[in-house]
């Protein structure tokens, strides 16, 4: 039976920057032994955001509901203002496409590595399948937010 992400104790208070510091995050977490707190191991997370920050260069392959479009752009600003809140419930359909299988954290972070190199490489941005188009500064504001959420959920051990 899944967690219930939203009710997790024990998440680290994550707060990132830059795109750098999330890899820098990463990095050091992978070094050590680390608890995941919610259904996802680290190289999951790390895959997760790989392909996100990868689907705001190439676009989405899935398109939410127009309900759901049309909340989230009215939730644009606190979208964006940040944290975002855990326990956020995928449709099926969504989930197969953003919820990555078995991934080792070495590939993982591999991806992660190569996605944030894209970034830092390639200036054009394809629309946010749920918020519309956004800016540079947005996407990048969006993309740490979301790594924030995720990362809060891998707490290190020694």
């Amino acid at each position: 039976m899944p967690t219930e992400t939203s009710k997790v104790q024990g998440r680290r208070k994550v707060q990132y920057t830059s795109l750098r510091d999330v890899l820098a995050d990463a990095e050091r977490i992978s070094k050590g032994r680390v608890e995941a707190l919610g259904n996802w191991s680290a190289g999951q997370i790390f895959m997760h955001l790989a392909n996100s920050l990868n689907d705001s260069i190439d676009g989405a392959d899935s398109r939410p509901s127009w309900w759901f479009r049309l909340m989230a752009r009215m939730m644009k600003k606190r979208i964006l203002r940040g944290p975002m809140s855990p326990g956020f419930k995928l449709p099926p359909a969504a989930a197969k496409n953003l919820v990555p299988g078995p991934t080792s954290t070495d590939e993982g972070l591999a991806a992660l590595r190569a996605a944030i190199a894209r970034q830092e490489r390639e200036p054009n941005r394809a629309p946010s399948a749920f918020l519309g188009p956004l800016s540079h500064e947005e996407w990048n504001q969006l993309h740490l937010n979301h790594a924030a959420l995720h990362m809060s959920f891998l707490v290190p051990r020694n």
